[in-house]
């Protein structure tokens, strides 16, 4: 069974431009399904961090970030999102392929409980994956690229400063959350969720965290990054009635195909304990941004240029700074949907619900009005 969120007062008639200039979401409609109510077969579904549209046969992969407590890790979902202008009408889990840890002829090798924690997936030209992982057994980020049936095909290198070591690379856990395509598959954008740890603090209540969007080059034999831009984050948005909150990057999307003013999509998650989430959505510009690939590391604060934000989208669990009259779960998952009757693209979010009892599989739809 599964529950649809009423808001008959606000489908249909929520048609406002978020932010005074750029392209205007209109919020088509949510659905939410309880974390024991949703599953395939035996197998529960959820914890979706990442999700890719394939327009070809109208199928979403979404990858699980569960790295082996609720059954075998490395477990991507097909879903299929039944939507229009009126509203998200079902969201249905109709395959699970589980990923190869070794690319070897022999079968598949399921990774072992820890052994990654999968963030991101994107769709190549060729219908291959391009997933991200934010650490295996000893703490390492990879990107690794997978035939649909989760064989391995190969891996995306990833520069030495991204590596864990002592004061230096990701921080445990906040490593790749989002990566975006190009739709020519030549160009492959990378980001990581809070700064490396000779970048910067992590964010606080008074400050962003600075963290590179990395740009690789896709076209010759070797993949390689070109360029890295200082991205910084907004301040977590209110102080913790407890002890945890953080804020950082979970999914970014290419868009310029569709808004040709901007390149990317990026998704901002922020958490502040007994509160709850805090959701923004910016258009980004890189024309300006300083290239810091150079530097070993980053000044903080960040006093160079930065790429360009524009705020698109809040949802807030304090309402009066939300934009929509939702309360947000645990967004991680940014993907493009199927173009409605009148041409426009649809938008989709999805929360990774950590398959915890009072959480949701919450799915947002918006219409992208260019």
């Amino acid at each position: 069974m599964t529950k649809v969120l009423l808001l008959a007062m606000v489908l249909g008639i929520l048609v406002v431009a978020l932010v005074p200039r750029g392209p205007t979401l209109r919020f088509i409609g949510a659905y939410s399904i309880p974390t024991d109510e949703w599953s395939f077969g035996t197998m529960p579904v959820g914890e979706l961090s990442g999700l890719a549209y394939d327009r070809a046969k109208d199928i979403y992969y979404a990858i699980s970030d569960d790295r082996g407590d609720t059954g075998t890790p490395g477990r991507l979902y097909t879903l299929r999102i039944t939507l229009d202008q009126r509203g998200i009408h079902a969201v249905q889990a109709c395959c699970v392929t589980f990923l190869d840890s070794d690319g070897s002829t022999s079968g598949l090798q399921p990774y072992p409980a820890k052994g990654l924690d999968p963030e991101e997936v994107v769709l190549t030209p060729q219908g291959t994956l391009v997933i991200s992982s934010e650490r295996d057994l000893d703490g390492r980020p990879w990107i690794r690229e997978f035939a649909l049936d989760g064989s391995l095909l190969g891996e995306i290198p990833i520069p030495e400063r991204f590596m864990p070591s002592q004061g230096k690379g990701v921080r445990n856990n906040l490593a790749f959350e989002g990566l975006a395509l190009t739709p020519d598959g030549k160009t492959l954008f990378t980001i990581n969720e809070q700064a490396l740890a000779q970048d910067g603090p992590l964010a606080t209540v008074e400050h962003g965290t600075t963290v590179r969007l990395s740009r690789y080059d896709l076209s010759g034999p070797h993949p390689s990054v070109v360029a890295e831009y200082p991205y910084v984050t907004e301040p977590i948005f209110a102080p913790p009635q407890g002890t945890y909150a953080d804020n950082g990057v979970t999914a970014i999307l290419y868009v310029k195909e569709i808004l040709p003013r901007y390149e990317l999509l990026v998704l901002e998650r922020a958490f502040s304990e007994e509160i709850g989430n805090d959701i923004k959505l910016f258009a980004v510009r890189l024309a300006g941004a300083e290239d810091v690939k150079g530097l070993p590391s980053l000044p903080f604060p960040f006093t160079g240029r930065a790429v360009e934000k524009t705020l698109l989208l809040r949802i807030s669990a304090l309402k009066s700074l939300s934009d929509l009259p939702v309360r947000p779960d645990n967004i991680e998952a940014l993907a493009l949907g199927p173009r409605l009757k009148n041409g426009h693209y649809t938008l989709i979010l999805a929360s990774d619900n950590n398959f915890n009892q009072d959480q949701t599989n919450l799915f947002l739809a918006f219409e992208l009005v260019p």
